[in-house]
């Protein structure tokens, strides 16, 4: 099997971050009308196996039900795409040596960015920027980065034995 060299790596490693930042950018980048019919789909999605008992709810119930489980799903997808990307923005900083540095560089790169897609959400018709989001963001990356650490200490002590 042919070995990937280093520098295609980092380069790989740095493309597949700014990917996935595009990938945010253009989520963000969608109107609200866009956003809402993404969460309201995979609300109907997740609804069908987690309570089957919706259908047969009254409707304020079912009004009610609705909008604290889209919330959910929309804070949980914030925190989900920022932990994708502090695991990614950790691998493409693999030049920093340090495991501690690299871990704070990455989730400093998240909150960065996690600001910049807020404000970019300012100029998205009928989005806002978010404070709460920014937050939910950064713990996402937080927590990205934190995997990423341990799955490569358990990498790094496999090739030790």
């Amino acid at each position: 099997m042919k070995k990937i060299s280093v520098k295609k790596n980092h380069v790989i490693r740095i493309a597949a971050l700014l990917i996935w930042c595009a990938v945010i950018f253009l989520f963000s980048a969608n109107n609200s009308d866009e956003s809402n019919a993404q969460s309201n789909a995979l609300f109907e999605f997740i609804v069908r196996f987690i309570n089957p008992a919706y259908e047969s709810m009254d409707p304020a119930a079912q009004l009610k039900y609705h909008d604290t489980a889209t919330f959910i799903i929309r804070k949980l997808a914030h925190f989900t795409e920022y932990a994708i990307l502090g695991a990614l923005a950790f691998s493409a900083l693999w030049k920093i040596g340090r495991t501690k540095l690299r871990a704070v560089c990455a989730s400093l790169f998240g909150l960065l960015y996690a600001c910049t897609d807020e404000f970019h959400q300012l100029f998205v018709s009928g989005r806002s920027g978010q404070i709460r989001d920014v937050f939910i963001d950064f713990s996402g990356a937080v927590f990205g980065t934190l995997i990423a650490v341990y799955f490569l200490s358990r990498v790094d002590r496999h090739f030790k034995e």
